[in-house]
């Protein structure tokens, strides 16, 4: 057992929540919903074709670029490490960032097309929220009114996110809430030139990678309680393991980008519990969840 508990025993205590939105909230990345609206909406444009090419190539610089600095599959074994092999890896995600702006998927895509889009994704299933988080999110609106909640994701837009959340039923969190990016002109109601940008206000540059969100996580030191931050892929691992709990979502079978973050955490030798056994999680204070569902369960049980 651990002997040096970050996470307080007391969970009556505030918490400051912040969660990860593709496969954490939802049950999978919804990127291809949010293509999927552009697509919709000029018809006339081939927005798969594009995607399709973006993507391929996305994953071509990603597999190239790991093998350049991990050279023969030799990844960290040591968080140090594996902080560099992060920031060394983004790079891969600002050029794949420029081709998706340089393609025009997104360009002319309006606000309204978007709300409407998210909506029908919602209604279609297309976009599902995870088990459990209308329960979770109510419980911390409601009953733990002391308690923050916070949105930090790499998505290409915030508005998208909005509308999926006020679509679902769950919650509705003002704009300086919710890190991530945005599609160009989206806030000012025009029609977006297909850029993604920051989302202003709060946030001056890019979301893009592990460290991009650690950074930005930092930035809440000020608000109260403590940190506990969740998610579910390797882009939240410096969080996870920054926050004074970390939470993993894990389906089972687990997905793609959940078994490469568990294989992550193995590698650099943290363990990681079930979060009802989170007192003997080690000093790096890591655990997993299988939906919010367990989340809220396990935040309202009284310590044992």
């Amino acid at each position: 057992m651990s002997t040096s508990i970050k996470f307080p025993a007391n969970k009556a205590s505030p918490i400051h929540w912040i969660l990860d939105w593709d496969g954490t909230i939802t049950k999978k990345d919804t990127l291809d919903a949010l293509v999927n609206i552009s697509a919709a909406a000029n018809p006339g444009f081939p927005t798969q074709d594009r995607w399709n090419d973006v993507s391929k190539a996305y994953m071509d610089d990603y597999t190239a670029t790991l093998s350049q600095v991990a050279p023969d599959g030799k990844l960290p074994t040591t968080v140090s490490g594996e902080k560099h092999l992060l920031a060394q890896m983004k790079p891969v995600e600002q050029r794949s960032l420029h081709r998706v702006s340089s393609s025009g998927i997104f360009a002319g895509l309006t606000k309204e097309a978007i709300e409407a889009g998210a909506k029908q994704a919602i209604d279609s299933r297309a976009v599902e929220v995870r088990s459990g988080f209308l329960g979770f999110s109510r419980h911390i609106r409601h009953d733990r009114v002391d308690d923050g909640l916070t949105l930090l994701s790499v998505n290409w837009s915030r508005h998208f996110i909005q509308s999926c959340l006020s679509a679902s039923g769950t919650v509705d969190l003002p704009s300086k809430s919710i890190f991530s990016n945005e599609l160009e002109n989206i806030e000012s109601g025009d029609p977006s030139t297909g850029a993604i940008v920051p989302a202003a206000p709060n946030c001056e540059s890019l979301v893009m990678s592990s460290g991009d969100k650690l950074e930005r996580m930092e930035r809440l030191q000020e608000l109260k309680g403590q940190k506990v931050y969740v998610g579910d892929s390797w882009t939240d691992i410096e969080c996870l393991l920054a926050a004074d709990l970390g939470i993993c979502i894990r389906d089972s079978p687990m997905g793609s980008s959940q078994a490469k973050l568990a294989e992550a955490l193995t590698r650099l030798g943290i363990s990681c519990l079930r979060l009802k056994d989170y007192k003997d999680a080690d000093e790096w204070g890591v655990v997993w969840a299988s939906d919010f569902a367990e989340i809220c369960d396990w935040v309202e049980s009284k310590p044992t």
